[in-house]
């Protein structure tokens, strides 16, 4: 990993880190005070030798240098700590040798020896009774030796007592506990990051698939499906540039047809698919929404259609009923570019003009709603076969009738990829895949399968669309605006069949045959 990753990782889970870092430091600091504090007392003890002009004298001053280290080591030694002990009830000399150190003072004939206890008064005391003790025994070994008058030895300094405990150092244990939390926590950062297999931003997404992210639809409630962009709304402008971003896709070649998928079922693919239809009809582009879902159908219940409407099963089966039909009698009426969008290379021109031949097949199947120009084709009766139905000749035929329909965008619904072939057989039969992805409960080992499913498959993956992504304050840059759309709340009814008038007028084959129902219907009612 690079310094700029480790750094991403470190803001990523700073809250993780700081909590670790005060937790540590806490409990650093709570066993301090837990802890019994120690106060230290020393007393320095200075071997000094009498100076001379003479020899003697000079190497009894080298000599000192070796009295120093001794006689530190004598401090310590078990019959001055006994003899030192004796003076007090309930001290034993073990107890006492714990806290008592002696160390001498480097190129000096100086020692010192350190005394810790809980008092420091008796610290001083037993310090100074150490010290005491170590000269009268040295007294007593050098009588037989020397006379009173050749005493080497001095107290220097006697001990006093402390102001505060040596033990515990709050301070340092408190900055060490922080700093060990500190780095337990950047250590669980790291391996958070190496072990959490979630994707959470929309960075992380594009950077594991490489997709650009055409938009980020912000988290609603659940019952929310259907989008009226004259009406206030978070996602509006999401849309609006999901809308934007699929019409750039196709500089070099006209988006006519999409397919809309996720991985995971619930990830919002549907209701994406349909707000995203609602837009482009809103845009003015007639557009016809297609639930392809064979398994799991939900788009007539997002526009409040009839669950016994007919839709593309139906279709499908008038495409294969149809091959009877005189190949001759509408030849005219196919346009090459229509044979190309096809992507039916298999059929032969003679079933494709019979099939493009009749005009009303796909009618009964096409229903109107409430959003100008925007027709919807739900799924119909559920086949127990959907993955043959869709592979088959008859759904070939469809999509030229399809193309021939005047539609100028087609929006497929389909099942998720992973685990089933049903889009998997359509994405290479459209323009351009959407993927949606549930960003609250993306994981990367899915997303990969993904891509990979699409990837042999053919798909031609136009983007990912980041789904209920929680909004922040921060995210909120302008207030939301609906002008563009207002017109359309001034006297619906009329504006609605003006339109529909215009399209009427505009609009070839089957879904002009449907305007012409729907007019009819208005008419009676």
């Amino acid at each position: 990993m690079t310094l700029a990753q480790h750094w991403t990782i470190i803001v990523k889970h700073y809250k993780l880190i700081v909590i670790c870092a005060l937790l540590a430091g806490l409990g650093a600091l709570g066993a301090s005070k837990l802890m019994t504090p120690l106060y230290q007392a020393t007393v320095l003890v200075q071997i000094a030798i009498p100076s001379g002009n003479n020899q003697t004298d000079y190497n009894s001053l080298l000599a000192s240098d070796q009295l120093v280290q001794t006689e530190a080591i004598l401090a310590t030694s078990d019959p001055v700590l006994r003899e030192v002990a004796s003076h007090y009830p309930g001290l034993t000399a073990d107890q006492l040798s714990r806290g008592v150190t002696a160390t001498p003072k480097l190129n000096t004939q100086l020692f010192e020896i350190d005394v810790l206890d809980a008092s420091p008064s008796r610290a001083a005391m037993l310090a100074n009774d150490i010290a005491t003790t170590l000269i009268q025994q040295q007294l007593r070994m050098m009588q037989q030796q020397r006379a009173q008058a050749d005493n080497f030895f001095l107290i220097a300094q006697p001990a006093q007592p402390a102001l505060s405990p040596v033990r515990p150092n709050i301070l340092l244990n408190t900055g060490t506990g922080l700093l060990m939390g500190l780095l337990l926590g950047i250590l669980l950062a790291i391996l958070l990051e190496q072990f959490d297999t979630h994707v959470r931003t929309p960075e992380e997404l594009k950077q594991l698939l490489d997709w650009p992210i055409l938009t980020t639809v912000w988290k609603a409630d659940a019952s929310e499906g259907a989008i009226d962009p004259k009406k206030p709304h978070g996602n509006v402008e999401s849309y609006r540039i999901l809308r934007t971003n699929i019409g750039f896709s196709g500089t070099d070649k006209p988006m006519r047809s999409l397919v809309v998928t996720s991985g995971s079922p619930n990830e919002g693919k549907s209701t994406v698919a349909a707000n995203l239809a609602i837009f482009m009809a809103r845009a003015g582009k007639k557009t016809l929404l297609i639930d392809a879902d064979l398994r799991h159908p939900v788009i007539h219940e997002i526009f409040h259609l009839s669950a016994d409407k007919k839709g593309l099963s139906n279709a499908i089966l008038a495409c294969n009923m149809s091959t009877d039909i005189d190949m001759f009698a509408n030849q005219q009426s196919i346009p090459d570019t229509l044979l190309s969008l096809s992507s039916v290379s298999k059929l032969n021109r003679t079933s494709l003009l019979s099939v493009a031949g009749n005009r009303t097949l796909l009618e009964p199947s096409i229903h109107t709603v409430d959003v100008p120009n925007l027709f919807v084709m739900p799924s119909g009766p559920l086949p127990p076969n959907s993955s043959e139905l869709l592979d088959s000749k008859a759904m070939q035929r469809f999509f030229i009738a399809l193309a021939n329909c005047g539609a100028e965008v087609v929006i497929f619904d389909t099942p998720p990829l992973l685990g089933l072939s049903d889009t998997s057989i359509l994405t290479p039969k459209v323009d351009g895949t959407l993927v949606v992805v549930d960003i609250t409960r993306a994981k990367r080992g899915r997303l990969k399968q993904v891509q990979t499913v699409l990837a042999q498959s053919g798909a031609q993956v136009l983007g990912c669309v980041v789904n209920k992504q929680d909004r922040s304050r921060s995210d909120i840059l302008y207030p939301f605006y609906y002008g563009a759309d207002a017109h359309e709340g001034t006297d619906n009814h009329n504006v609605k069949t003006r339109e529909l008038a215009a399209l009427s007028s505009a609009t070839p084959h089957a879904l002009k045959a449907v305007v012409q129902s729907h007019q009819a219907h208005s008419t009676k009612s």
